[in-house]
Order: structure tokens, then sequence, then C-alpha cells
């Protein structure tokens, strides 16, 4: 409850500032192109541009960013002349193309369409083992370990930069946000939520478009 509330006081704060200090975000909306060392680089669109990066990789190449996180460390210059080294599984994501890539379960996933809640899938790699037995004895042996691809979804909450799997559970919390559409959600079946769950979303994020901070 205590992590709850304090995720629904940022979602206060963000979602009430002040109109002349924040602009909305549309289609024609620029997001700075570099890597987000935290999610509050994200917010305020103060990524880590190309000019600070230290690498060979050529920065006029379209995939630049996502060539860059291939390397296990990433290096920067601070405006004080420092040198910055940080682990790519550190970052936070990184803008391309003005399309947000954020990392999660040791990848990095595409944001398609970006909203105040915004869902997004990913392929990730798990390990799962064998049930093996000896079958002259008929006991348990040691199980092998295979790995194998594993679509998931998952949802961001842009106002308090929440990564979570994609669940009903989890979208009717977010969706307790707004009265009208959690009282309509509620109201359907488990089987009509599921169905109209995307749709939810959409309507959610029409009603409530998302800032970021002027500067």
């Amino acid at each position: 409850m205590q992590k709850l509330g304090i995720i629904f006081f940022f979602v206060f704060v963000f979602t009430n500032i002040n109109a002349q200090d924040s602009i909305q975000y549309t289609k024609d909306f620029r997001l700075y192109e570099g890597i987000y060392a935290s999610y509050q680089e994200f917010r305020f669109n103060w990524p880590i541009d190309k000019d600070k990066i230290i690498t060979k990789i050529p920065k006029d190449q379209l995939d630049f960013f996502s060539k860059l996180t291939e390397y296990d460390v990433i290096e920067y210059k601070e405006r004080d002349g420092s040198i910055v080294k940080i682990k790519s599984d550190k970052i936070w994501g990184y803008c391309q193309n003005n399309v947000v890539f954020i990392f999660q379960d040791n990848s990095f996933f595409r944001i398609p369409v970006f909203g105040a809640i915004s869902n997004f899938i990913g392929t990730v790699e798990v390990t799962n083992y064998t049930n093996g037995y000896n079958p002259y004895t008929q006991a348990p042996i040691t199980s092998t370990p295979y790995k194998t691809k594993e679509i998931r979804q998952y949802m961001f909450d842009f106002y308090s930069g929440e990564i979570t799997q994609f669940s009903i559970e989890k979208l009717e919390e977010y969706l307790k946000r707004d009265p009208i559409l959690y009282k309509e959600f509620m109201a359907l079946n488990r089987k009509k939520k599921k169905s109209e769950a995307f749709k939810y979303l959409r309507l959610y994020n029409e009603k409530h478009p998302v800032y970021f901070p002027k500067g």
C-alpha cells in the first residue's frame, strides 16, 4: 500500500504541472536523441546526446544507439570534461529516430504507441529445465537446463516510471485514476476484460495526454 501511495503521489505531481511550464506530447513532439541514464532524464527529455558519447561507431548511422547498447560499457563526457563510464545494462533506455526504447529483462524494447500508460511487447530468453529420471531405478536425476524465447507484454506508467508485466489486475489499478473508465471496466466479466483491455488503455490515453516539462 505504501508503494502504491508513492506512485499515486508522483502521478498527482506530474499531472498537475502548470500548463505554462509543460508541453503536451503529440506526434509532432520532438524527443531529443540520446541515452537515458535514468528515468528522470527521460521524463525531462534530457538524454545524453551523441556529441558527448565516446565511441568508434559512426554517429551518422540511423541505428547508432541500438549498436552502441550492444557494447558492455558506454563512455561519455560530462560538462566539466570528466569521463563517465556506465554499463549498458544499467541505463534506463534511449531515444532513436524519435522512438523510445526501454531496458527491461536484459533487453531494449521499443514503445510502439506512446501514452500515459504505454503497452509494449518484448521477446525474452528464459531458462527451463527438463524433468529427467533414471529408467533403471525410476529415480529422479539432475535436470538439464535449456533456453527458449518467450513473448511478454509490459506496461509502462509515464508519470511514475513503473514498468510491469501486463495483467488485468495491474490495468485495473491504473484505471482507478479515472473513476468513469474504472467503473465501466469493473462492470465487465473476466473474459470481457481480457478482450477489451487494450481498448480501455487507448481510451485512458486519449483522456489523459502526457506532458513534458519545458526547458
